[in-house]
């Protein structure tokens, strides 16, 4: 899927297929037919005639008043909010992977959006305004602004990070699925799911072969699931390809270890 041009790929269809590697009972094409039935029933209640706000106040009506769906509040960092299926039964998500049932719908009934990733905090944009029309998923679809923003950055970063105009810069269906990815690999690390943890760095690595951290991270995980020989191996061409890491003296001592875990099994 990813191997193709950006316009080419199915950003549905790819959350759905890293659904199923968490849940191998996960029917893609029939959760697809979901979101198409939904954009069918969307697309009888607008009028052709209508500009792109008024499709966007019907699509906000359907999806977050009739549908129901809402961010979660109680379970925030549940891996179910990072597997489309789960939204899509559940009716609750975070930011992403509500932003991602906005874009599907929109997209099927000629809403131009785009997907913005703000640092914590995904975002739609509703593109060819006037002005720069910010939507937030996580709150029934409202238009947020810079003083919202500012806001948001400063609870998820604590004032560590100065707001800017990059920020708010549209995003690519590969970079939405890396934020996916890194959402449900953060997921299962706070569960204590290794093995799935592991299976999201795999797909990051399908997405960016090069991407040593990930490297690392999977390296340290390969450990901890006593998987000792292709953990060394990872965190060798972790060291290999960045010398200079600040991390460099606590890899060095694990593959050390791993040297002599691997060599007490001859």
């Amino acid at each position: 899927m990813v191997q193709q041009p950006e316009p080419a790929i199915d950003l549905a269809r790819a959350a759905l297929l890293i659904a199923a590697e968490s849940d191998p009972d996960v029917d893609v094409e029939g959760e697809l037919g979901i979101l198409e039935g939904w954009a069918q029933e969307l697309g009888r209640r607008i009028d052709p005639s209508w500009n792109n706000l008024q499709r966007l106040a019907r699509l906000r009506a359907f999806v977050f008043e009739e549908l129901g769906f809402r961010g979660d509040r109680q379970d925030y960092f549940s891996p179910s909010n990072s597997l489309l299926h789960q939204v899509l039964r559940r009716r609750l998500g975070i930011p992403l992977t509500l932003g991602i049932v906005m874009l599907e719908l929109g997209w099927r009934i000629g809403i131009p959006f785009e997907g913005v990733g703000f640092p914590g905090h995904f975002l739609v944009r509703l593109a060819g305004e006037p002005r720069d029309l910010l939507l937030d998923p996580y709150r029934r679809g409202m238009s947020v602004h810079e003083e919202d923003c500012r806001k948001m950055l400063l609870d998820t970063t604590g004032g560590k990070m100065a707001f800017n105009d990059r920020l708010i810069a549209s995003v690519g269906k590969r970079q939405m699925i890396a934020r996916l990815l890194n959402n449900l690999k953060g997921a299962y690390l706070r569960a204590g799911q290794d093995a799935l943890a592991l299976a999201a760095v795999d797909r990051l690595l399908v997405l960016d072969p090069h991407d040593t951290d990930e490297m690392r991270d999977r390296g340290l995980l390969l450990y901890r699931l006593n998987q000792w020989a292709k953990a060394l191996d990872c965190l060798r061409a972790y060291l290999e390809a960045s010398p200079s890491a600040p991390d460099r003296p606590a890899i060095e001592r694990h593959a050390a270890v791993l040297r002599q875990l691997l060599a007490s099994l001859n």
